[in-house]
């Protein structure tokens, strides 16, 4: 008897981390990078990461940096990247989650300066 209902409590565990995390996936921008720019996404400790680099952007600007939109659960936060000069080196965020639930990003867009 005591199997069963360790048995039925972890199924309830599993079922309220799939439905939880459900909604904030649903929330993911557009798979690609704005025009003239490559991004690529990593993955760390409790977390992921996105590198961006543009060589052209649809507004004259010198710099830009990425913003990730990170998620994890019910949270969502934003994470800014380094501002980088126009065809020069990657700007890069990460989100980083706890101990019991990783971040991911659920999107990112591009400030320029």
């Amino acid at each position: 008897m005591k199997k069963k209902i360790a048995a039925l409590v972890l199924a309830a565990l599993s079922a309220a981390g799939i439905l939880v995390g459900s909604p904030a996936s649903a929330a993911t921008d557009s798979k690609f990078p704005p025009y003239g720019c490559d991004s690529t996404r990593y993955g760390i400790l409790f977390g992921e990461g996105i590198s961006l680099t543009c060589f052209s952007l649809p507004r004259h600007s010198e710099n830009y940096r990425v913003v990730a939109h990170c998620a994890s659960g019910s949270s969502y936060w934003y994470t800014v990247g380094h501002w980088v000069p126009l065809g020069f080196g990657p700007s890069t965020t990460e989100c980083h989650g706890g101990l019991l639930s990783s971040a991911y990003v659920a999107g990112y867009h591009v400030d320029e300066f």
